[in-house]
């Protein structure tokens, strides 16, 4: 059976300074007390510090190419909201502003019907 490279398919462009501060978050979160979430900030941040590419976009800015799989955007999402989870402090509902949204747009579609 021949090997198959794939790509992950999420590709974001990190100027340096947000991928320091990514990584930087990253390693603060493997010192963190819950083993999950510091393991997985590890295993990105090793892949982040060996896949990633620095590139100059169109005007000459140094950029860095990180690519992903669906999965590990999922877990770095989940070790980024567990890092910021103390700092924010929310004092609306979203959920209902979502469900109120929701229930705006059904009702445009059953009198666009």
């Amino acid at each position: 059976m021949a090997y198959s490279k794939r790509i992950p398919p999420i590709k974001v462009k990190l100027n340096v300074e947000d991928f320091n501060k990514l990584i930087e978050t990253l390693e603060n979160m493997i010192d963190c007390d819950n083993e999950y979430y510091s393991n997985k900030s590890s295993k990105i941040k090793d892949k982040l510090l060996r896949y990633s590419v620095p590139i100059n976009d169109e005007n000459e800015e140094t950029k860095v190419d990180i690519r992903l799989y669906n999965n590990e955007i999922v877990d770095l999402f989940y070790i980024l909201f567990y890092g910021i989870e103390d700092m924010i402090s929310v004092e609306t509902n979203y959920f209902d502003v979502l469900m109120q949204v929701r229930e705006k747009i059904k009702e445009e579609k059953m009198a666009n019907e």
